[in-house]
């Protein structure tokens, strides 16, 4: 079956893991498995997926993640023309192919002319080569494409980012071209006196020199220009708007805007409190910290009010130091534990925990309050500009408190502390407060599954769900193909999250009916793609306990799905968890007549370690029988492979086809074989691929 892997950035001669999609607009589902099995053959990580007509098209070019579009010509359902037209108003950077068995210069010529990059053909090995060729030079023209873009894009948040901070800064800065003030921000302007930054653009900047430094203004950009200057700064006096003179400390630097050549003058404020050349706040550090924490607990009884122990965690401090550097980085971090300083009461005690870490032990009237002051030191810290010696960092945070009672033990309270706060600052995003500990409103856990499950529910409003499939192999040379059906999720961000991820906080809120369904829905929309397909396939999908239990109201959407396409023989299988059917036999039985009743097949999964293992083959109709991961992992004991013969006898004798899962090696598959397993999967067989059917490629 023509399948394409999961998009994965990057060029194909770049990575060996990095496999390319390419859609294949064609008649027959055999053009397309023609030109992946070629280039595959050549060592080419590629995948193709068959695209049936231009509704088709337009869904897996909205759906993005494609790198290429060949599209046959002479062929009804998706004439070119208009798949070049949805291209360049889809996916104008794209690259699109013609297909022809033949094709004359002339041909070619209107084809380009049209907007498709090239003619290809599929006729022969010679015509493939081609083709190969044309692939490769389309693929490597895209990605410096989307690189030069990506580039561009970045350049320009760089820049608008760089604006906003010139603009906002309290340090002097202005831009200087031939010698004539081009720019000046709000700080620079004032620094003169000036209201309007406007007042000064267009003057020589000698103008706003006073006369006796003038000399010395000019050698310091002489040396600047020849690069001579050593990075010495300019001290120098500007002439003030009302006469008097201004003594300032500036550092020149060359730069560029359009390509123009311009000298950056940047005259640092005065931070209070030494913020960037003074003398570092004074902060105890780890050791005192627990030597207070442990104090404070003891003595929580005696005091007014609720104690807490707090982390303040900077977001991928590792990245702020690659960016500014050591020096600039601790800078930034003494900055910031002065700003904390300001807001805090009087009674309470900050410490240096570590490089990026600062901890804090703080009273508060109540829990809530200490809750309104973590959220609100995540909310402000992002506003703050810390000026170093060489740099304006921005920083992040990341808030954890631990209030306390007094009964905790010091030890296990920073332990607790330290560990979830770190795991929020680097796995969840960072950004964020949380309030721990037995007092707390909200575990972690719980406001990790609270997000993670308005997550999936933004993603099926958006339809940012995709579908992966592992394949599920015959031993016995069935020539139909059966896939297990998987479901991922693409976050805001676009990062790809496999079902594990987010099933749990999925079941715990509620999600399940509405992510059920949307698989099924998308499964019958595959299978009907499919119906011209050279080899029938059978899809798996899995069925969780929330829809069991709302059973009469699945059966009746199902209804109405296939009012205008029935099921086929064989396509759809509903699986239903052993332990599931077991604590609802009643919905069970229900749900799968009805399901069988429509047209649709059964499996049983994570079958075979229940106590009523043997009688479910009675009641239940299923088709399929598919045993718990257990008995692959466990394959050699005795009691285990006794017990899998014996359910196995039984379900043959109902002629249920049986599954084993979790096959990872040469061997076990050899000895399901001799035992008479019907099918077998496992990353042995196939990983999971992403977007392998028809037109389900997003």
């Amino acid at each position: 079956m023509v399948a394409s892997a999961e998009q994965i950035k990057g060029q194909s001669n770049v990575h060996p893991a990095a496999t390319k999609l390419v859609l294949v607009v064609a008649a027959s589902e055999s053009v397309a498995k023609r030109i992946e099995s070629y280039l595959r053959n050549a060592g080419h990580p590629i995948r193709c997926a068959w695209l049936t007509d231009l509704e088709d098209t337009e869904e897996a070019l909205r759906g993005g993640g494609a790198d290429l579009l060949i599209c046959a010509e002479n062929f009804a359902p998706a004439p070119v023309r208009d798949v070049i037209d949805l291209c360049k108003r889809l996916a104008p950077d794209m690259p699109m192919l013609v297909l022809n068995p033949q094709f004359t210069p002339e041909e070619t010529v209107a084809a380009l002319a049209a907007g498709a990059r090239d003619h290809v053909s599929d006729e022969d090995l010679r015509h493939l080569r081609h083709l190969e060729l044309v692939v490769l030079r389309e693929f490597a023209n895209h990605q410096a494409l989307r690189d030069l873009r990506g580039t561009r894009q970045r350049l320009e948040d760089f820049e608008s980012r760089h604006q906003q901070l010139v603009a906002g800064t309290n340090d002097a800065v202005a831009h200087i071209q031939e010698g004539i003030i081009a720019t000046v921000n709000p700080a620079f302007a004032q620094l003169l006196g000036h209201k309007n930054p406007d007042d000064l653009i267009g003057l020589p900047l000698m103008d706003l020199v006073v006369s006796d430094h003038q000399p010395k203004v000019k050698d310091h950009l002489k040396l600047l220009q020849r690069g001579r200057n050593d990075g010495k700064s300019l001290e120098c006096c500007l002439q003030h708007q009302d006469g008097r003179r201004v003594s300032i400390n500036a550092r020149l630097t060359l730069g560029q805007i359009d390509g123009e050549q311009l000298v950056e003058m940047l005259i640092r404020s005065e931070a209070p409190g030494g913020g960037s050349g003074g003398n570092a706040p004074s902060t105890n550090g780890r050791l005192a910290f627990f030597e207070s924490l442990a104090a404070a607990i003891a003595g929580a009884g005696q005091q007014k009010g609720q104690r807490a122990a707090m982390l303040f965690v900077i977001d991928e401090f590792d990245g702020v130091e690659g960016r500014i550097g050591l020096h600039d980085a601790e800078q930034a971090v003494e900055q910031c534990i002065e700003w904390l300083q300001q807001r805090l009461s009087p009674h309470d005690h900050l410490f240096r925990f570590s490089t990026g870490e600062i901890a804090a032990i703080v009273t508060r009237p109540n829990a809530l309050d200490i809750q309104q002051f973590g959220e609100l030191i995540v909310t402000e810290v992002a506003k703050q500009v810390f000026n170093t010696s060489g740099h304006e960092a921005h920083l992040s945070m990341t808030v954890a408190a631990y209030p306390f009672t007094g009964s905790e033990e010091a030890a296990a309270l920073a332990a607790e502390l330290v560990r979830d706060a770190r795991r929020l600052s680097e796995k969840s995003g960072g950004n964020q407060f949380a309030n721990l500990g037995p007092t707390a409103e909200s575990s972690i856990q719980e406001r990790e599954d609270a997000r993670k499950a308005s997550m999936v529910k933004k993603a099926l409003e958006d339809g940012r769900l995709k579908l992966a499939y592992q394949s599920i192999a015959s031993l016995e040379g069935d020539t139909r193909q059966h896939f297990d059906v998987l479901v991922r999720v693409i976050d805001e961000n676009g990062k790809e999250m496999h079902a594990s991820e987010f099933i749990g906080a999925a079941e715990k809120f509620g999600l399940m009916r509405a992510i059920d369904r949307w698989v099924t829905s998308r499964a019958f929309k595959v299978q009907a793609k499919r119906d011209s397909a050279d080899e029938p396939s059978s899809l798996f999908l899995k069925i969780s306990q929330d829809t069991l239990k709302d059973a009469d109201a699945f059966v009746a959407w199902i209804t109405e799905q296939i009012k205008e396409r029935a099921i086929k023989p064989g396509e759809i299988v509903f699986e239903f968890r052993e332990e599931v059917v077991q604590s609802h036999v009643r919905k069970a039985k229900m749900l799968t007549k009805a399901l069988s009743d429509l047209g649709a097949q059964i499996a049983i999964e994570h079958f075979g370690l229940g106590s009523n293992s043997a009688q479910m083959i009675d009641h239940i109709p299923m088709q399929f029988l598919k045993f718990h991961p257990k008995f692959t992992s466990q394959f050699n004991d005795k009691d285990i492979h006794s017990k899998m013969n014996d359910l196995m006898d039984k379900a043959k004798h109902k002629n249920i086809k049986i599954i084993v899962s979790h096959v990872e090696d040469a061997n076990v598959m050899a000895r399901l074989w001799q035992m008479g397993v019907n099918f077998i999967q496992g990353y042995h067989v196939q990983e999971p691929e992403v977007v392998l059917l028809s037109a389900d490629v997003r």
